[in-house]
């Protein structure tokens, strides 16, 4: 596995000439342990990065002058593709066997407005690496199932890795992504596909796992109706 501050390093910059004082490392890890404290906007990172001391900005590289000011925040972020930053984080553990990976997705906090429903990442989250291997946004006008085969194609997994998720991935689509990278998978079967919950049952017969559910339902509405 490489490091942190290495996969900064290798962040393509697109900045002109003249707004390149700081470097892209610099900006970016100041921006990462801010928000790490807490920091939720630019301004909140830009008034921590000022609190730091002169060895505190040489950690992030800074050796002479003073914390980026709020304006360098903002054109360094808006230089930066998305798809380079999830390049060169990933990068930090291509090296690596994933195992296990579970995948989920969740709406970002406070990103939805009035006119905007907010930004839902899917993420894969590797347990024997402890790291995200993988992150996409979700297109508003897409579903979260075409956005995991997406995902699962670019992962690092194969032969002896197990995917993980909730009921919201179990479909064949996903099923088949994941068997054509060679890795195994441990998906959720619940009440959102009665059809496919079935099909298990009947195949499993007297051991089907989802006998004591059915019965332990059958009580419940019982009482319930008594």
């Amino acid at each position: 596995m490489g490091t942190l501050w290495t996969a900064l390093e290798g962040l393509p910059d697109h900045r002109t000439r003249k707004g390149r004082r700081y470097s892209l490392a610099s900006v970016v890890g100041i921006s990462l342990a801010a928000m790490l404290s807490g920091a939720n906007d630019l301004m909140a990172i830009y008034r921590w990065g000022g609190r730091l001391t002169p060895k505190g900005l040489a950690a992030f590289g800074v050796t002479r002058g003073r914390a980026p000011c709020h304006a360098t925040y903002h054109y360094v972020f808006r230089s930066i593709a998305s798809g380079d930053l999830e390049r060169a984080l990933r990068g930090m553990v291509a090296a690596g066997t994933a195992g296990h990976v579970a995948i989920d997705g969740k709406r970002l906090r406070g990103s939805q407005t009035e006119t905007s429903p907010g930004i839902h990442m899917l993420q894969a989250f590797s347990t024997r690496l402890q790291a995200c291997v993988g992150s996409l946004a979700v297109p508003p006008e897409s579903a979260e199932v075409i956005a995991a085969i997406a995902l699962l194609k670019d992962l690092p997994i194969g032969e002896g890795d197990v995917i993980t998720g909730d009921a919201a991935f179990t479909y064949r689509p996903i099923v088949d992504a994941i068997r054509a990278r060679g890795a195994a998978y441990f998906l959720f079967v619940k009440g959102n596909q009665p059809e496919l919950q079935a099909k298990i049952a009947h195949a499993f017969g007297d051991d089907s796992p989802l006998k004591d559910r059915r019965a332990a339902g059958h009580r419940r509405r019982a009482e319930r109706s008594a």
